[in-house]
């Protein structure tokens, strides 16, 4: 799966979503305008990287829906992984899948290539010093 995330494929990315989802809606992705923030987020992460969208491309950003609760909530609550790949022109999204997550609940973890990587440390070592 690769949908570029722009309104004109709203309607593709929240068919992907309701068919994963199936009937949970209360701690999962729904909607177009979510992804969209989470491409928005995925952006922001990219520049507080350093890095260039040339640089950038290929790195992904999984997300997981669902806010924490409190600890005494024992039950797992269904929720929805996206994975964001920043392409030639834009950022796709290009996997969804469902899962069950806990009191902690989701969160984002980004994955770089290894190019961005040396360039993502070269530009963070330029913030520091070491005597």
């Amino acid at each position: 799966m690769k949908i570029r995330i722009t309104s004109k494929n709203s309607r593709k990315i929240q068919a992907a979503l309701a068919q994963v989802n199936g009937r949970a809606r209360g701690h999962t992705f729904t909607t177009f305008e979510e992804i969209a923030e989470l491409a928005t987020q995925a952006e922001m992460r990219r520049t507080r990287l350093r890095l260039s969208r040339d640089h950038a491309k290929g790195i992904r950003l999984l997300c997981t829906s669902g806010d924490e609760v409190a600890r005494s909530y024992k039950w797992a609550r269904r929720a929805t992984c996206v994975e964001l790949t920043l392409c030639t022109t834009g950022w796709c999204l290009t996997d969804i899948a469902s899962d069950d997550v806990y009191a902690e609940g989701g969160g984002f973890h980004t994955i770089l290539t290894p190019a961005a990587e040396a360039i993502a440390l070269d530009a963070f070592r330029t913030t520091f010093s070491v005597e």
